[in-house]
């Protein structure tokens, strides 16, 4: 999940679309595949949110000093 990765370190991030995601030509480019958990009948979120959650989190890890939360 997003909050379990380390975006301390230079990202890069590729957002597809909010149905089908990112193509698999441009998903073979990337070294790592990250996910946001959904709610039970939640199909996707739009490309915006999305963004928004990733870079907040980018943004936490960075500012704060604060690790990526542990799988655990």
């Amino acid at each position: 999940t997003y909050w379990q990765v380390d975006l301390q370190k230079p990202t890069l991030v590729l957002l597809g679309n909010e149905g089908a995601g990112l193509s698999p030509a441009v998903a073979a480019l990337a070294d790592a595949e990250v996910r946001i958990p959904l709610s039970t009948g939640v199909e996707s979120l739009n490309v915006a949110i999305a963004a928004a959650l990733i870079l907040y989190e980018a943004k936490r890890q960075r500012e704060f000093a604060m690790p990526c939360y542990s799988a655990d």
